[in-house]
């Protein structure tokens, strides 16, 4: 049962890039939309801007682009013919999403952290998300 359903959901490898550019681009967007509304309304425009772009250089470049590389060249270099759809991660980077999702749940459920830091947070981690979706998505092409 479990090898018909994997191989029911199983893509050629390449498919798996552009997969994982489409679901990184997708949570890029609702990180963005939920840190948003506390970055436009903290009358400090300029400086949250300054603080959304420091995030948005440090996930982009030293976290989020060195797992689109990782995974890139997982995915490519796989000698299978096709993969299960979930397999554009490795469990490590599941784990750290589960982490990184919980985290961002708990702090907001229990106001661990003011709007104001969540606001330019989410919006630069949310950016460089969707970035490197996009970066996938040109890996694909």
């Amino acid at each position: 049962m479990r090898k018909h359903f994997e191989n029911k959901l199983s893509f050629p490898n390449k498919y798996l890039i552009l997969i994982a550019g489409v679901v990184w681009m997708f949570a890029g967007i609702m990180v963005i939309k939920t840190g948003f509304p506390l970055f436009i309304n903290q009358g400090k425009f300029i400086f949250s801007v300054l603080l959304a772009m420091s995030v948005f250089f440090v996930f982009y470049f030293f976290i989020f682009s060195k797992l689109v590389e990782k995974h890139t060249n997982r995915i490519s270099n796989d000698s299978r013919e096709k993969m299960f759809v979930l397999e554009f991660f490795d469990k490590k980077s599941y784990l750290i999403m589960f982490v990184m999702v919980l985290g961002g749940i708990t702090i907001r459920k229990f106001n661990l952290l003011p709007g104001f830091f969540i606001g330019f947070l989410y919006v630069g981690i949310g950016l460089a998300l969707f970035s490197c979706g996009v970066k996938f998505v040109s890996n694909f092409f």
